[in-house]
């Protein structure tokens, strides 16, 4: 019975020995391996840090507006007798573009005219015979009054028949309209609206009073709608008041039309400085990873031999221009930092550089 448990005893040491003996040699197997194997290592591009001018910008809408438009009415009514203004077209200035009939006002101007040159030559001769003493000096002054008079009858219906001729008092196209010759208009109708063709366009938008107000001379940025490029306006005009319901000053921008030509009431975005000018790092926006407790950057230390270490530094971002975002602290200028594959890294990995960057870089250092 002793015998056998001795004989189980040892079995038992024989396999635990084993066991520990066989787990010992895989250990150093794996230790060796891992001695074999390379260190863990990613491709990245990189570019540095750059130190820009920056300057923060607010962006709102902004309303075209006309330099010069002007609704014309008639003072007097009747029919239309010329038409001289087609939808959509260039009028010149003291063009004339709508006649209203002033046939009655014409014979009447005649008569006027008849009885205007009567009383100049009635009053010539009473000049004459008050020298010689033949008549008084009451008839001439009844033939002076009735000169005026006349005068006063003709002026009166060349007035009249002015209003009838509506011109335009400067260069401008006509808006659209429905007027045709025959047509009658009654006094005091809306006939024709003009929007004046000037070299410059004007735009005003709206800014809230939190903002520092700007002065007459700052320069804004102007971007249509749908159109990536923009352009710069200056401020000519600053309202005195703010607008009751939204508390915002009002401004009005001028931009040449040769530059922006836009119509009359077109949406626009305004770029309106809000700060002073700093001088600030910009990255690419590829170069920010971000988790739940900031924002971050890697930046890439020379090893030797083409590779770079990878350290992870946190960063304080600002506003984005672009597809670059603003470093407020963190960075420094002229740091290599990673951008695309930046994802890919983590804290002291081994960093190379894409073939086309590396050559760049190189041939910068």
């Amino acid at each position: 019975m002793k015998i056998r448990q001795w004989i189980l005893i040892i079995l038992i040491l024989v396999a635990v020995v084993s066991s520990l003996y066989f787990y010992k040699s895989s250990l150093q197997a794996q230790a060796s391996q891992g001695v074999n194997m390379p260190e863990p290592s990613a491709t990245v591009n990189a570019t540095k840090a750059v130190r820009v001018d920056y300057q923060e910008m607010l962006k709102v809408s902004g309303e075209v507006q006309a330099f010069k438009s002007l609704s014309l009415n008639n003072e007097f009514a009747g029919q239309i007798t010329l038409l001289n203004a087609q939808s959509g077209r260039l009028v010149k200035k003291d063009q004339v573009l709508i006649e209203i009939d002033h046939r009655d006002e014409d014979s009447k101007l005649i008569a006027a005219q008849a009885q205007l040159t009567l009383a100049k030559k009635t009053y010539s001769r009473y000049l004459v015979l008050k020298k010689n003493n033949e008549i008084s000096a009451e008839l001439v002054d009844q033939a002076e009054a009735e000169v005026a008079l006349a005068k006063s009858d003709v002026a009166l219906l060349e007035t009249m028949i002015a209003k009838k001729k509506l011109t335009a008092p400067f260069d401008a196209k006509v808006a659209i309209h429905n007027l045709e010759i025959g047509q009658y208009l009654d006094k005091n109708s809306q006939v024709l609206t003009l929007i004046g063709i000037n070299e410059f366009t004007w735009i005003d938008f709206y800014l809230p009073q939190v903002y520092q107000e700007l002065v007459v001379g700052s320069v804004v940025n102007v971007q249509p709608m749908n159109q990536l490029k923009s352009y710069q306006a200056m401020i000519i005009a600053i309202d005195p008041q703010l607008k009751r319901t939204s508390r915002s000053l009002k401004y009005r921008a001028q931009i040449k039309s040769s530059l922006l030509a836009l119509k009359p009431n077109t949406l626009v975005s305004v770029y309106s400085p809000i700060a002073a000018e700093a001088s600030l790092i910009s990255v690419p926006d590829i170069a920010i990873t971000r988790d739940p407790l900031g924002s971050y950057v890697f930046i890439l230390e020379a090893e030797g031999e083409g590779a770079y270490r990878a350290k992870k530094v946190k960063v304080t971002l600002g506003d984005r221009n672009d597809d670059r975002v603003m470093v407020l602290s963190g960075l420094n200028e002229g740091q290599l930092i990673a951008t695309k594959g930046a994802f890919k890294l983590f804290p002291q990995m081994k960093v190379y550089l894409a073939e086309s960057l590396s050559a760049s870089t190189a041939d910068k250092k």
